[in-house]
């Protein structure tokens, strides 16, 4: 069973939200411990942090947050494993290369913050 990870190189702010992938698989109350670490920790300068489906959304995210949003959230998740996933052995990280750049504006903020994001999944 691979843990579930955020996909941060499938990372898109569109009209200030940000949507990040999950992959992974997410046993039986792992959304739970999710959304109480979300409450637990408080959070930031951006809005409601929300799991639905496979997809992590955060809303009113401001520009100059990435990092501290991408930490948040690799904390929650970290958390969330932690709490309903047994280690069996060294997951590989694999990013996807795919780059879906939409090229409406590319110099709005929505655009710089997904490359933000995204640059994050190299690191």
């Amino acid at each position: 069973m691979d843990a579930p990870t955020l996909q941060w190189s499938a990372a898109e702010v569109r009209h200030g939200t940000l949507t990040v992938p999950i992959e992974g698989d997410r046993p039986k109350g792992w959304k739970s411990t999710f959304d109480q670490t979300v409450r637990l920790l408080g959070g930031g300068a951006w809005g409601e942090v929300s799991l639905k489906k496979a997809k992590v959304k955060v809303a009113d995210v401001p520009e100059g947050s990435e990092g501290d949003l991408r930490f948040f959230l690799e904390g929650v998740v970290q958390q969330a494993n932690a709490t309903h996933v047994e280690p069996d052995e060294d997951a590989d990280e694999t990013g996807d290369e795919d780059s879906d750049a939409n090229g409406d504006e590319a110099d709005d903020a929505d655009t710089r913050m997904t490359a933000r994001f995204r640059d994050a999944a190299a690191d």
